[in-house]
């Protein structure tokens, strides 16, 4: 963790929301910074991952990061509409591996290895796995004592979100923590890559290394729809489209987006709005029936997660005159909801990559784990 008057300034939103031109700009204003560790300009990825190293290293030897005893914390983090609380703390890679944290996506393997091989370097996880349980009231209970005591640490960043900590530090309350989650199982909520290069880490090196994790209850989460945007779409293909999706569903044609229903989709071509009811036979959600019955018979896409003509915004983000384009398709789905999600996971099944965009998002190099 990093000194605590220094905290607010280090930690930062996901690398990749900042441009080039934002990081040497932040990193010129305050060079105590989690940017000034994982920016380099050395080509290739694992001369990368060396520069990270020696970057997080140097900090370390000036005390701009501060090395602790594990320990396990309390955090929250609010605004004016939404409080997130949970507990920030290590969770063992064999209880992904025996499926006590379960999954509802799959990953990809050259993702998996690129984020192992930084494991591997860089020794450190910086940001934790959103993961999330079922309704439990003791865990609650424990919480809400614990946020009524003077937080160890509390800032507001620019964003206006205030971020409070709360330390667990006595025997007695980390035994009780411990003892909480080993009755339950963990769900992936964010954070599929990170949680299985970890595993894979630790399998190829011999090692027991935990993974670092955000644990929230499911009440907690927000979740938004993640709507698709098809590229590089000919006229004659919009008039095909328009044809197939007639004869295999209920199409109607509107003035503006209909509200999205969880048996709907909304579709956006040629400036005008479309609307598809799915079967109430079908046991699929939404967006798998996407996936399987439209991106993958029509536009011929196997996988979206290797197709480019695809992207994803989520719904808080979505502008349509942004993303309008005469070239362009717009798919909107509807929200999907955290017991979906549980009952595919249980089920040992998976949904389609970025089916869900959930929130909160967590700041990197907040509280970090440091690896064997």
């Amino acid at each position: 963790m990093a000194k605590r008057e220094n905290l607010k300034n280090f930690s930062i939103k996901s690398y990749l929301e900042h441009s080039k031109k934002d990081i040497k700009e932040k990193i010129k204003k305050n060079p105590i910074n989690y940017l000034k560790i994982i920016n380099s300009s050395k080509k290739g990825q694992k001369n990368r991952f060396k520069d990270i190293f020696k970057n997080l290293n140097n900090f370390i030897d000036k005390k701009n990061i501060i090395e602790k005893k594990e320990k396990i914390y309390v955090y929250q983090q609010s605004n004016r509409k939404k409080t997130y609380t949970g507990i920030i703390c290590g969770v063992s890679t064999n209880d992904y591996k025996n499926k006590k944290i379960k999954i509802h996506e799959k990953t990809i393997e050259k993702r998996e290895n690129l984020f192992k091989d930084y494991l591997k370097i860089c020794k450190i996880h910086a940001e934790p796995v959103l993961l999330t349980h079922k309704e439990n009231q003791q865990i609650n209970k424990f919480i809400q004592n614990k946020i009524k005591q003077i937080p160890l640490i509390k800032f507001t960043t620019n964003d206006k979100k205030i971020h409070s900590i709360w330390e667990i530090s006595t025997k007695k309350e980390i035994k009780e923590t411990k003892e909480y989650f080993k009755k339950i199982n963990l769900y992936i909520a964010d954070g599929h890559h990170r949680m299985s290069s970890s595993l894979l880490y630790n399998e190829e090196n011999n090692l027991n290394n935990q993974c670092l994790a955000y644990i929230i209850s499911k009440n907690q989460l927000k979740l938004e729809s993640f709507h698709r945007i098809v590229s590089n779409v000919t006229i004659e293909q919009k008039k095909e489209l328009l044809k197939f999706l007639e004869k295999e569903f209920t199409l109607k044609t509107g003035k503006e987006n209909i509200s999205i229903k969880k048996n709907k989709i909304n579709i956006y071509l040629n400036q005008k709005w479309h609307n598809i009811t799915l079967k109430y036979t079908s046991k699929k959600i939404a967006v798998q029936t996407l996936s399987d019955d439209i991106l993958k018979p029509f536009f011929k896409i196997k996988d979206i997660r290797k197709s480019k003509q695809i992207k994803f915004i989520p719904d808080s983000k979505f502008k349509l005159y942004e993303i309008a384009k005469k070239n362009n398709i717009i798919f909107c789905l509807p929200e999907i909801k955290m017991d979906d999600i549980f009952r595919t996971s249980d089920k040992d099944q998976t949904m389609p990559p970025k089916s869900t965009y959930i929130r909160p998002k967590l700041r990197t190099g907040l509280i970090m784990m440091k690896l064997k």
